[in-house]
């Protein structure tokens, strides 16, 4: 009998409502951001877009390995993606580019990354294109932090498609 009255109270506990301050979601939107660092400063997500590229993550530790970016359709659209250094000298190993319409596509990148020498990495989307995710899987043990960003310009119509370091 004893037990049952325990059992009672622990159910009715666990039914009350959440308060409405608990119930909130305390996710920030820090992770992925689509202006550029300027363009934050600024107040004006356009100043972000001047030269076409726009931020869509902000400086992330290879220490964390595979990352998940989420970009989603309300980005609009991007026809290349650039892999920059933003501290030290990150190898990153592979890009896997998630549309929304069509398969994903996974680019071998196999690369260190140096800001100083101004090498970064360019992955050709093949045109226009919304992404629903961006997946960068860092090397832990490199060390250092990149960033990932996606240039809104349309491709002209006759380029090639080339994927570029």
């Amino acid at each position: 009998m004893r037990n049952q009255g325990i059992l009672v109270a622990i159910l009715v506990g666990v039914a009350a409502p959440v308060p409405q301050a608990l119930a909130e979601d305390r996710e920030t939107t820090g992770r992925v951001s689509y202006k550029d660092h300027a363009a934050a400063r600024s107040g004006t997500a356009e100043a972000g877009r001047q030269d076409g590229w726009v931020e869509l993550a902000d400086p992330t530790p290879t220490k964390h390995g595979k990352v998940f970016i989420t970009v989603g359709a309300s980005a609009g659209t991007f026809s290349r993606l650039r892999i920059d250094a933003s501290k030290g000298r990150p190898r990153v190993k592979t890009v896997r580019v998630d549309f929304k319409y069509g398969p994903s596509r996974i680019v071998k990148v196999r690369t260190r990354l140096d800001r100083k020498r101004k090498r970064s990495f360019y992955v050709d989307l093949h045109g226009a294109r919304e992404i629903r995710q961006i997946v960068v899987d860092g090397d832990p043990r490199s060390g250092g932090t990149y960033t990932v960003h996606g240039d809104t310009t349309p491709p002209p119509e006759s380029a090639e498609i080339i994927v570029t370091r």
